[in-house]
């Protein structure tokens, strides 16, 4: 047969037990934070002006875009590719660098894809259509999931676009963020 704990003792094994699951809660709250993590992809165009014989835009060809490789950035996080849960893109926006007073009228509608060998082609993002004297543009981001073009050796991102081309030489810059989730040993 127990005795009874005296009150005091009662209120410090309660406030312990109080103190643990705290910690727990703390811990997966943390863990939840540190699984997660942006990966910010830039690119530059130089889109040369249209002439009475090419006049349309078909693709817009961001270098940067045609070889990404996330092995760096997933190295500075201290994860591998294997540790990767998923990959989504949460942001993408183009913006004119130049020449001044230029905007995006020239385009109709823009799409992004990813790609990589052995996936098939898969839409990222999107704008149709283009609104009209705009010098940034911020697209509709589809939520695909890009882990296998992630992890693979490198993957692409390309375009389809509608339009024409602009009346003088334009510079655009390209800004997407990815946002990666890993496996985190111990969470």
């Amino acid at each position: 047969m127990h005795k009874p704990l005296p009150a005091a003792r009662m209120a410090r094994r309660v406030a312990l037990q109080n103190l643990v699951l705290a910690i727990a809660a703390a811990a997966v709250t943390s863990c939840d934070n540190l699984d997660n993590f942006e990966v910010d992809v830039g690119a530059k165009a130089t889109i040369p002006p249209g002439t009475i014989l090419d006049e349309l835009l078909g693709v817009l060809a961001f270098d940067d875009f045609q070889s990404i490789n996330l092995t760096q950035e997933l190295d500075n996080q201290g994860v591998t590719k294997e540790d990767v849960d998923s990959v989504r893109m949460i942001s993408l926006a183009l913006v004119i660098d130049g020449p001044a007073g230029a905007n995006f009228d020239f385009i109709e509608s823009i799409a992004f894809f990813a790609e990589t060998e052995g996936q098939p082609k898969v839409l990222v993002a999107e704008l149709d259509p283009v609104p009209k004297g705009q010098t940034s543009l911020d697209f509709v981001v589809s939520g695909a999931e890009l882990k296998p073009y992630v992890v693979a050796p490198s993957m692409k991102l390309t375009t389809t676009t509608k339009g024409k081309r602009p009346p003088q030489e334009t510079m655009v810059s390209a800004a997407a963020v990815l946002d990666v989730d890993v496996t985190v040993p111990g969470c």
